[in-house]
This record gives structure tokens, sequence and C-alpha cells, in this order.
């Protein structure tokens, strides 16, 4: 495994949670949703990286959260289920389409990724 790029996967992770609240106090629900999916994306892949030494190219949440064998994220994700519908509709709705999100589906959303942070120990 590569430290460094544990390190710098970790640090984007963050940063993506961190920007999306700066998104979130500008309004920008549907932007903030993509980049929550984009914390969780990498974090999953640097917790794939540190455990297996290696992640996949693969986007889907579900997919990475099947690969890290992670009891704990299996149990969150199996709870916030729907979370992980909005996450990945962001995903691509922020890029491709226009969808209007709210404040709800931001707050359970920072829910989720918070627990994903913990179980993956970030």
């Amino acid at each position: 495994m590569s430290l460094r790029l544990y390190e710098e996967m970790v640090g984007r992770s963050r940063h993506f949670l961190n920007v999306s609240r700066y998104d979130v106090a500008a309004g920008r629900y549907g932007i903030a949703l993509f980049h929550l999916e984009q914390a969780v994306q990498l974090a999953l892949k640097a917790y794939l990286l540190k455990v297996f030494g290696d992640f996949p190219r693969v986007d889907s949440i579900k997919d990475l959260i099947d690969l890290t064998e992670n009891e704990c994220l299996r149990r969150v994700s199996e709870e916030m289920w729907y979370v992980i519908n909005i996450l990945e509709d962001a995903y691509i709705g922020g890029r491709y389409f226009i969808r209007r999100y709210g404040e709800r589906g931001y707050s359970e959303a920072v829910k989720y990724v918070e627990e994903v942070f913990r179980c993956t120990g970030i």
C-alpha cells in the first residue's frame, strides 16, 4: 500500500466534506450532495487501499461497500440505504441534469458520511 496515496485520498475525502458545507451555506444543495458522494467514494477507496492494498476503478458506493467486507459499513448502509440512493443520484444529476435537493436530504447525507468516516477510521 502506498501510505502517501492513502493519506492524499483521506485528505481529499475530508476536503469534499468541508466543501459541501460551503456549498450549503450558499444554498447549493445539489452540488453539496455531489461533493458528499465524492467524499464517501474516496473514503471507501482509501479504506480498500489500506486494507487490501488496492482499490477498483468503480464509482458505485454500493459496490465499494460490498468490497470492503466491513460489517460496520454494511450495517450503516443498510440502515441508511435511502441516503446512498440520494448520493448516487446526485453524483449523476450534479453533473448532467438539473436536480433539486433540500436541507433535509443534505443533513441525512452528512450523518451518513460521518458514519462512513467512523467505520473506516477516517
